[in-house]
């Protein structure tokens, strides 16, 4: 990961020169989490919910085909969990949990586009996501029984009382950008942090499909001498 972020201060450090390209991205999809219940649970499954992110992006050219690719977005994440273990008829336990999470991303992305600035052109990212979680819900509902005597639970809490807010994710991307900066792409991001506060194992996922649109297409024009505009046909 400091390789990565080393990497990435080149870039920015190579381009304050160069404009940026920037705009909006709206993406769709669906989140869950990867899940391991403390050991008492002999039983476990997760499902997914429906997700969306709404935010910038910035754009800045390395070379023709290499860029670095930043931002900040609001995500809507989450999942449905349930575990359950079974000893007797006076010594069990059935729990699902529904957890919606709002977050703020910043990705870091090496992207690489497999034409020159102002062609339509597949494209292929891949970096790091920071993310930071600002709110949600989590709802608990248990039911079982202990020493013979039935109980069910009902809560609804914050989620930061079972995550921790800080995480840190893998994400990828494969798209098509047309000339006039109109972009679409499908996207997984995957979670390389441990969220969660106790025994419990919780880590992200999320993909979906995004649509953006890059204004400051023209901003490389008359750069030739710099490298960034290739006048071939490829």
């Amino acid at each position: 990961m400091r390789t990565f972020l080393l990497l990435i201060a080149v870039f920015i450090c190579t381009n304050v020169h160069a404009q940026l390209g920037y705009g909006p991205e709206v993406s769709l999809g669906s989140s869950s989490m990867h899940f391991v219940p403390n050991s008492a649970f002999t039983s476990s499954s997760t499902s997914g919910i429906f997700s969306y992110r709404l935010g910038g992006v910035i754009d800045a050219p390395f070379t023709k085909h290499l860029y670095f690719q930043s931002g900040l977005s609001f995500s809507h994440k989450g999942g449905d969990r349930n575990y359950s273990f079974y000893v007797s008829d006076s010594l069990n336990d059935a729990e699902s949990r529904s957890l919606v999470l709002n977050y703020i991303d910043l990705p870091l992305t090496i992207v690489y586009k497999t034409r020159s600035q102002g062609k339509g052109r597949a494209i292929l990212g891949m970096g790091a996501t920071m993310s930071y979680l600002i709110g949600g819900t989590s709802t608990l509902n248990a039911h079982g029984a202990y020493n013979d005597t039935a109980f069910t639970v009902h809560s609804k809490t914050t989620p930061d009382q079972i995550l921790r807010k800080f995480d840190i994710g893998a994400n990828f991307f494969i798209g098509y950008e047309l000339p006039t900066g109109l972009y679409f792409k499908v996207y997984y991001l995957s979670g390389v942090k441990d969220l969660g506060l106790t025994s419990e194992v919780s880590k992200n996922k999320m993909w979906g499909i995004s649509a953006g649109f890059m204004f400051g297409k023209g901003r490389n024009v008359n750069k030739d001498a710099e490298g960034l505009i290739d006048k071939s046909t490829d």
